[in-house]
């Protein structure tokens, strides 16, 4: 029988009451996410499971988790509720995510969970479900199922299941499907490797053995997250990883999330590789032998990837942020390739899921068969289209800042940019202004966190970009409440 650990995760309602106390904000776009205990506890785990499983009763139903202290507790209170519905349920134990999805793509299992947060910090977790594409509910509908069918039902927690789950170990056939097409004869030096404590290095240390890569660790696999998080964008884990880069001597620095599906690129020297120009070096290896040459990409910065596919002539179709949009994008265009600002790569060869993994050996290639370095490579990207670091503020009323941008934006020769057509109505949270100037600037809410997001990017000079864009940030700065903890600037990426 499989115990589930409930000491560490108490509820914080009593046994037999309906979850009338369930915050319905854990529900996002794509997944759910919050805090434990005060948000997600193991009784919700195991409510989610029950009522899933209920659903696909018949299915095979796989989970699997991340590295954070919840995750164990979550991930078995998650299978006994699936087993309680009579589904047959497998542990693929820790792993990233794209293994999960992996699992459902090859049809080892019909329906996909992860326990994590990926890049928020503890005490945050969460579920990130996978399923089959094709002619089924999205994956936002089944979650706002999923919502209201927790709040009719009666809490019931399981201290025991009758049955343990089957364990269903991927990894070995992931690294096996992702290396055995490849030819990569990397010579540019060492890699320097930081899994942040999450589950990359659980892949990547027997996929380097596989492709024979020289790989130097800063942090690997291990209990408990990093103080700072595990998002390798932080500015403390950037500059961190940016200077054992530069003492590893490497040819290349990578460095993942806590599961494994972000990933971001340091140059020889260090700096930090805007994901803009490595969406576009991503697509441009894709396009140029595809028998679909189509990519698709999120709405927040877009210039250096059109560019890329219209060199290649290529077919490029913007799609809604998020995993469950690009996704979804995939499978119904067929596309060689998508591209995620927030540093996500999908590929039609694994049925469109993200993958960290094949993004870092994709990313090797790329620079191995140029002949340049991954420096010399941005440069070149960075001489067609400017792009400024991601700004991420908490704004008191959204809609009174769009109202402002826009009467500030509109009033000249600016216009609104609508799914990619120029336009201009109403209040809309998502959205990108194209400037007389050439600033293309997007804002968009985050589906992880209580903030907006705000993206700039222009053709040309660098400078002009930064002059241009100290404005809006000056306007945008008015709907920010005191909680913001100091003024930030604006800075190229």
């Amino acid at each position: 029988m499989t115990l589930i650990k409930v000491a560490a995760l108490r509820p914080k309602v009593n046994h037999g009451h309906a979850l009338e106390q369930l915050d319905t904000a854990i529900f996002r776009a794509g997944d759910i996410r919050g805090r434990v205990p005060e948000q997600i506890d193991v009784e919700v785990a195991f409510a989610v499971g029950r009522i899933l499983g209920s659903w696909y009763s018949e299915a095979k139903i796989g989970v699997g988790r991340d590295t954070r202290v919840s995750s164990s507790a979550l991930a078995e209170a998650l299978m006994a509720g699936f087993m309680s519905s009579g589904c047959e349920t497998f542990d693929l134990g820790f792993c990233p995510t794209e293994i999960v999805a992996f699992g459902v793509g090859i049809e080892r299992i019909d329906l996909g969970v992860m326990v994590t947060a990926s890049h928020n910090p503890e005490p945050d977790n969460g579920f990130k479900v996978f399923k089959a594409q094709g002619g089924q509910e999205p994956i936002a509908h089944l979650l706002d199922r999923l919502r209201g069918a927790l709040l009719e039902n009666v809490r019931g927690q399981a201290a025991l299941s009758p049955k343990s789950p089957i364990a269903l170990p991927l990894i070995d056939e992931f690294v096996e499907r992702i290396a055995e097409p490849l030819d990569l004869d990397w010579t540019k030096g060492p890699l320097a490797l930081n899994g942040l404590n999450g589950t990359a290095s659980l892949v990547a240390i027997p996929l380097a053995a596989r492709l024979n890569l020289d790989v130097r660790w800063i942090t690997g696999e291990d209990t408990g997250l990093p103080m700072a998080g595990p998002d390798p964008l932080k500015p403390p884990l950037a500059a961190q990883m940016s200077a054992f880069v530069r003492s590893s001597r490497a040819g290349v620095g990578v460095a993942w999330d806590g599961d494994a599906d972000r990933c971001v690129f340091f140059d020889e020297a260090g700096a930090l590789v805007p994901n803009a120009y490595v969406m576009a070096m991503m697509a441009g290896h894709f396009l140029k032998d595809a028998e679909n040459p189509c990519v698709v990409y999120d709405p927040k910065l877009v210039l250096s990837i059109q560019k890329s596919v219209g060199r290649h002539g290529g077919q490029g179709v913007r799609v809604a942020t998020g995993s469950a949009h690009m996704r979804a994008a995939m499978h119904q265009t067929g596309a060689v390739y998508g591209g995620e600002s927030s540093a996500h790569h999908y590929f039609g060869s694994l049925g469109g899921i993200d993958s960290g993994m094949l993004a870092w050996i994709t990313l090797l290639q790329i620079i191995e068969s140029s002949d340049q370095t991954l420096s010399q490579l941005a440069r070149s990207y960075r001489r067609e289209v400017a792009v400024l670091s991601e700004l991420s503020l908490q704004v008191d009323h959204p809609e009174a800042m769009i109202l402002d941008l826009d009467q500030a934006l509109l009033k000249g020769e600016g216009c609104l940019e609508v799914n990619g057509k120029r336009e201009t109505f109403g209040v809309e949270t998502h959205r990108a202004y194209r400037l007389a100037s050439g600033v293309r600037f997007s804002l968009n809410p985050s589906t992880t966190e209580a903030v907006m997001r705000f993206n700039f990017e222009s053709d040309g000079d660098p400078q002009h970009l930064l002059e241009q864009s100290d404005d809006i940030l000056q306007l945008l700065l008015r709907h920010t409440g005191p909680y913001q903890a100091s003024t930030p600037t604006l800075a190229l990426a």
